[in-house]
């Protein structure tokens, strides 16, 4: 699965690739099944045989079933059940082995619970239909569009999440491409990509801040059949939504660079910025121009569906040639709002570095204005620290897995719902796309669980943290008042201080890797022995450039 946070200037696009329909048709797909399959879970077939068989067996307790009467409750539980298998026959058709062996199962129970009740007899268990491994399923998907049609099919439903399991003791997840939780505020966009393909979208257009969870807007999920070597697929189907659909360039990660330090910096209000930031769209809309003008000849002949891959080919090249241009105006103007003498002067200075670091599977960018001010920063931070307080199993869960992950990305990586102190009003406020830390007094070896930064400014280097001097769970969320507490100034965060203080990291931080944390305070001399060994057993020998041993603090 490819997931990706799509910025809302980018929804427009998206959405007129869409065809949206209401008409969901039975489609066989490859999917890798750990347990019911899809058309079970979804028509709740297991569950009203279990239900029918029951009231068989209660009503034979007392007394009121017999060969000849059968209680009105029990009657209608039964017809359910009948129903249930008649409607996933129907959506079935030509059912492959899988599919076959389980509906002969169900019979087979049904058939059970219809001789019990003929002959007054008590019914046997009724288990449901597992099965392990890769196999062909029938199930229900936005029906595709007409021939001929370049758009894709979409049906707009209750939004999800993915629902894998998790290896606690591995920190590795397994999700069978199906299993979704649906308890979740909000409306997504189910697609059909074609070829086993899907995608998953949380538009921002008419998911309410004030009504939805805020951290699943703009969440797009691109899902490949079974098996490997789908990753070049999963970026190539970006292209039949409108979007990007090739490996990030240079330039492009100089944009994102510039666009993350707008962001943090509060810079999209400066005049020159916000005429930049239109100058390049300008730029792209003219290249684009040029390109369909110049080959305007080669669309003779071509279908509607031709054209339309035509269309997007030409768009997305235009983007991928306006870049250069795009990217120079753009510095040039974060320069001048940022005091610069010329673009040219911004990228020579020490802070700018526009190269992505990897960060727990995914990237973050850095900040020029704290690289270029780091002594000022480490001097205001003297006697401070950043520390993430939890417990000895939210320790050795976060080192199992390397990272401390948001309650989005832990809900991706099959951590179980609970382990966050505020999960719920998070999603809300937008602080579950982020993890929490607290600026306090540098503490001593002697606190609880709890990782710690000795130089905060490792982690404020990065661009993507904000903060509040109180606890607002993390609010982002325009529609919530606490958002306005929060501050992307890293000097402002050196004073913070107020206990309940907090500092967020987008999405999470890499404990394995140079950004990890300069203690872990382990709570006592057992758990260090058992996290050591932990992490030994994952070939972690040092942390951020420490040895392990210097790290781990009983």
């Amino acid at each position: 699965m490819l997931h990706t946070q799509l910025a809302e200037t980018a929804e427009e696009k998206l959405l007129e690739a869409l065809h949206i329909t209401t008409e969901m048709v039975p489609t066989q797909i490859e999917q890798v099944v750990h347990g019911r399959l899809p058309l079970d879970e979804e028509h709740q077939l297991a569950e009203k045989l279990i239900t029918a068989a029951k009231s068989v067996n209660h009503h034979l307790k007392n007394g009121d079933l017999t060969a000849d009467t059968i209680p009105d409750t029990t009657a209608a539980k039964i017809d359910d059940a009948k129903a249930a298998l008649a409607a996933v026959e129907s959506a079935i058709g030509e059912p492959g082995q899988t599919e076959a062996t389980m509906l002969g199962h169900y019979k087979q129970q049904l058939q059970a619970i219809a001789h019990s009740v003929g002959t007054a007899t008590k019914v046997g268990q009724v288990a449901p239909y597992l099965h392990q491994g890769t196999t062909t399923v029938t199930t229900m998907m936005p029906a595709l569009v007409a021939d001929g049609d370049d758009h894709v099919a979409a049906v707009l439903r209750k939004a999800t999440r993915i629902k894998p399991d998790l290896d606690e003791t591995t920190g590795q997840a397994h999700w069978d491409g199906n299993a979704r939780w649906d308890h979740v505020s909000g409306k997504e966009y189910a697609i059909n990509l074609g070829d086993g393909f899907q995608a998953i979208y949380r538009p921002y257009s008419i998911n309410d801040p004030a009504h939805t969870e805020y951290s699943l807007r703009g969440r797009l999920e691109i899902i490949a059949p079974p098996g490997d070597g789908h990753g070049h697929d999963l970026v190539n189907r970006l292209g039949q939504l409108n979007l990007a659909n090739r490996p990030m360039t240079r330039d492009e990660g100089e944009h994102t660079y510039l666009a993350a330090n707008i962001k943090a910096q509060d810079l999209g209000t400066q005049a020159e910025v916000a005429e930049a930031i239109s100058t390049g769209d300008q730029l792209e809309e003219m290249i684009r121009q040029e390109l369909f003008q110049a080959r305007a000849h080669q669309a003779v002949g071509m279908d509607s569906a031709q054209l339309g891959r035509f269309a997007k080919s030409i768009q997305l090249e235009a983007h991928t040639k306006a870049l250069p241009p795009r990217v120079k105006v753009l510095r040039n103007a974060v320069a001048t709002a940022t005091g610069h003498a010329s673009g040219e002067a911004l990228a020579a200075t020490d802070g700018y570095d526009p190269t992505p670091r990897r960060s727990g599977g995914w990237l973050t960018w850095t900040r020029f204005d704290v690289g270029n001010s780091m002594p000022s920063l480490q001097k205001a931070l003297t006697g401070k620290a950043l520390v993430h307080a939890t417990s000895f199993d939210g320790l050795k869960a976060m080192l199992a897995s390397g990272s401390l992950a948001s309650t989005e990305r832990r809900t991706m990586m099959g951590v179980k719902a609970g382990v966050g102190k505020s999960e719920g009003q998070d999603k809300y406020t937008g602080g579950a796309s982020s993890v929490f830390l607290r600026v306090m007094a540098t503490p001593s070896d002697k606190i609880h669980a709890s990782l710690v930064w000795d130089d905060p400014a490792t982690l404020l280097s990065r661009a993507d943290y904000y903060g509040a001097n109180a606890d607002t769970f993390g609010a982002v969320n325009p529609a919530k008042a606490a958002h306005s507490k929060a501050t992307r100034n890293p000097f402002k965060i050196a004073k913070f201080a107020n206990p309940a203080n907090e500092v967020m990291f987008g999405d999470g931080i890499d404990l394995l890797g140079p950004g990890g944390p300069s203690r872990i305070m382990c709570g006592s001399k057992s758990a260090r022995n058992t996290l050591h060994a932990l992490l030994t057993a994952k070939g972690v020998t040092e942390i951020a450039g420490k040895p392990l041993d210097d790290v781990l603090k009983s």
